[in-house]
């Protein structure tokens, strides 16, 4: 087992994997490893609020920044020497729309607060907000696939600590609306790391206007708003509509689970901040066996993740959680398996990134949120906040067919193997039915924990090792 371990950490894609998922809990994680304290400070009313804010701050990040970040990886293949240029003058496209959304923002103030249901000092800072927000994932892109791992935690784990503090400390100083102090906490270290990032990016490169650039990134980026606003609608429409048609309290509630299921999204954004780099470089050396074999390792290694944070559930929940979000502990498996089938999708997905056919991912989101918005309207009236996750898993099932059928489509080498992604599914769908069975019985479900993890480890060391040396 030594001799295995040493072994996975001196390669490239396990080590970077590693370093990725350690700083995307803390970038991306901010709201699941702050529940503990936020869910004490905070009624479910208020981080209904939230909830909705933070939706629009999405929307807003990706209007602002018209898809950019979506032309920064395949883009560090195609301008290897002037690469720097290439990502100040997009950076800098970037700029130009954010100076347009915030004269829209200052001079329509009021009615756009009256659109989004938020009050009308929030607009200005949440257009700022999303700016900044957009530029921190430019960057966090431009060091995942420059493999610049420590970078990437440096930032992720100091906004995330100086976030959740100064959210407590603006908390803690009101007593009235104690959701602007969650706010405007995160939204403050937001633009602070915002602003070192883009003057960093911006010193670097030195170059504004290039239409070169421009005409190269567009076609890539221009799709993915559609995409980007689609994957907000399918994500975000849950809270939105439970808001309007139950409450904010049980939005409050729907959002604890959300985040709670959210583990398994925060897994996969990590994994594949290692992967891409690694698939995009295996298929331009056309290696098509080594990509379809480690893919399914992939898969057997995500599957084995979400089978054990699905089978565990229950204790993070009653940990992180107050009684007040306790009828939201039985919805977080649900949400787990939707964010299952997200990881599944986004393996051929890479594969339309890597063809420049980013306006299939844009048509497949688009089709997924208007299912997951039409199964809201039918079932949430009918069975209430429960039902926008049993949605939400429908909805990215159908996404992965999707996906699947394009990349067939698009190329005529077959990097994917359907049968791995059958197993897969079968053992997260065997799984996820035995855990609802033995759920209160804790004792149960970890001996099965312990049973399937050595099984894997036996099974799989020698093969993984055999791996690791290629």
């Amino acid at each position: 087992m030594n001799t295995l371990v040493k072994k996975m950490y001196s390669s490239k894609l396990v080590k970077s994997g590693i370093w990725y998922t350690i700083g995307t809990f803390f970038l991306q994680g901010i709201g699941f490893l702050t529940l503990p304290i936020f869910n004490r400070l905070l009624s479910p009313t208020e981080n209904g609020v939230i909830t909705i804010y933070t939706t629009y701050v999405g929307v807003f990040t990706i209007l602002i920044g018209i898809g950019l970040e979506s032309a920064v990886s395949r883009g560090r293949f195609d301008f290897k020497e002037d690469y720097e240029e290439f990502l100040s003058s997009l950076l800098f496209l970037a700029s130009i729309t954010f100076v347009i959304w915030l004269a829209i923002g200052i001079i329509f103030k009021n009615p756009i607060s009256n659109m989004i249901g938020i009050k009308p000092d929030l607009v200005i800072l949440l257009i700022v907000q999303s700016f900044f927000g957009f530029v921190l994932s430019f960057a966090s892109t431009k060091y995942s696939i420059e493999y610049k791992y420590k970078k990437f935690l440096f930032i992720s784990i100091t906004s995330t600590l100086i976030n959740v503090g100064l959210s407590i400390i603006l908390i803690m100083g009101l007593t009235n609306n104690r959701y602007y102090g969650r706010i405007k906490g995160g939204a403050y270290v937001t633009i602070i790391y915002g602003v070192i990032l883009y003057a960093i990016v911006m010193i670097k490169g030195r170059k504004l206007i290039a239409l070169k650039y421009w005409k190269y990134a567009l076609p890539i980026s221009l799709p993915m708003i559609f995409h980007q606003l689609s994957s907000i609608a399918l994500t975000s429409s849950d809270a939105v509509m439970i808001s309007k048609i139950v409450g904010d309290a049980e939005t409050g509630i729907y959002g604890f689970a959300y985040k709670m299921g959210l583990i398994v999204s925060i897994a996969w954004a990590a994994s594949n901040k290692a992967w891409v780099p690694w698939f995009f470089e295996k298929m331009k050396e056309e290696n098509y066996d080594e990509i379809s074999e480690k893919t399914k390792y992939y898969i057997i290694l995500f599957s084995f993740i979400t089978f054990i944070l699905i089978f565990i559930s229950p204790e993070i929940a009653m940990i992180l959680g107050t009684k007040a979000y306790s009828q939201g502990i039985g919805l977080v498996p649900i949400i787990m398996i939707g964010y299952y089938f997200v990881f599944l999708y986004s393996l051929p997905v890479n594969l339309e990134f890597y063809t420049k056919k980013t306006k299939y991912i844009a048509t497949g989101t688009f089709m997924a949120a208007v299912a997951n918005i039409v199964l809201n309207l039918i079932f949430i009236p009918k069975f209430g906040y429960v039902a926008a996750g049993w949605t939400t898993v429908a909805s990215y099932l159908l996404l992965f067919l999707y996906h699947y059928i394009i990349a067939l489509k698009i190329s005529d080498v077959r990097v994917f193997n359907v049968m791995h992604f059958i197993y897969g599914i079968l053992f997260i769908a065997v799984s996820s039915g035995i855990f609802y069975f033995i759920k209160d019985i804790w004792v149960i479900r970890y001996g099965i924990i312990t049973m399937v993890c050595l099984i894997t480890v036996f099974s799989f060391k020698k093969k993984i090792g055999v791996l690791l040396n290629r």
